[in-house]
């Protein structure tokens, strides 16, 4: 009996290059989505830092004043001591050292110029929400006390910086309470890194000066221990997000 001999059959070349061309594809596909997805998310950054710009300028527009700095009772939120600076505030508003930062919200939302449901889950309650503590670690406080971003467990505040400028800060999440010393931006951390150093020097190259401490767009914090910046460089060799970033939101900056 003849046994046949069988052939094993095997890629050809054109075949194997065909397979490494649809993998190739698949690949870069995957990565280009992924790029894409993150430039849309720096984006919307630089989107969320202006519209705050706007509503900064729409209130000063109708009460020649900053919101939370307004020395002014609306709706249920009373006002600050009006000196163009949206701080810590030790001598008005509600009581001895009350958080304007905190106040600005609650006056764009007392004015219709922000939507309350985007602040407030429970309405503009006085007894509530004048608190001198900014809020806890507890991602629930985002969204609720301030704005909430798209950008992962991120958030927006107001604050004001060593340089006179009125900012808004995009922080992770915050623990320690406010005062004169404890603030967003300067002084001891209260803000939380939230994004890359690569990412900030990203927003800050493309809308700025791209150095970290100075211009209108800015890393929060000092340049010590939180690995963001080193004397004005962003330290892009990490991937942590060790990055908070303030934005300037003074009247027609």
């Amino acid at each position: 009996m003849k046994l046949r001999n069988k052939k094993r059959s095997a890629f050809s070349l054109i075949e194997l290059s065909i397979v490494l061309i649809i993998i190739g594809l698949l690949i870069s596909g995957v990565t280009g989505g992924a790029s894409l997805i993150k430039s849309s998310e720096l984006r919307s950054v630089i989107t969320e830092s202006r519209s705050w710009s706007v509503s900064v300028n729409s209130f000063f527009n109708q009460f020649d004043a900053l919101p939370g700095d307004y020395d002014k009772t609306l709706g249920t939120q009373l006002g600050g001591d009006n000196d163009g600076a949206i701080e810590y505030d030790n001598d008005g508003g509600v009581g001895s050292g009350d958080y304007e930062g905190r106040n600005a919200w609650r006056h764009l939302a007392a004015t219709n110029i922000l939507d309350t449901s985007v602040i407030y889950s429970g309405g503009q309650s006085t007894a509530t929400l004048d608190s001198n503590a900014l809020p806890t670690k507890a991602l629930s406080s985002f969204g609720v006390f301030i704005p909430a971003s798209k950008v992962g467990s991120a958030a927006w505040d107001f604050d004001y910086n060593s340089d006179s400028q009125n900012v808004v800060v995009l922080t992770g999440a915050i623990g320690l309470t406010a005062s004169a010393s404890n603030t967003l931006v300067n002084g001891t951390v209260v803000s939380t890194g939230i994004i890359t150093p690569t990412d900030a020097l990203s927003i800050d190259s493309k809308y700025d000066d791209g150095v970290a401490n100075t211009g209108s767009i800015r890393a929060a914090g000092p340049n010590t221990s939180t690995l963001c910046f080193n004397s004005g460089t962003y330290v892009t060799s990490t991937s942590t997000k060790t990055c908070a970033l303030s934005f300037r939101v003074d009247v027609n900056s």
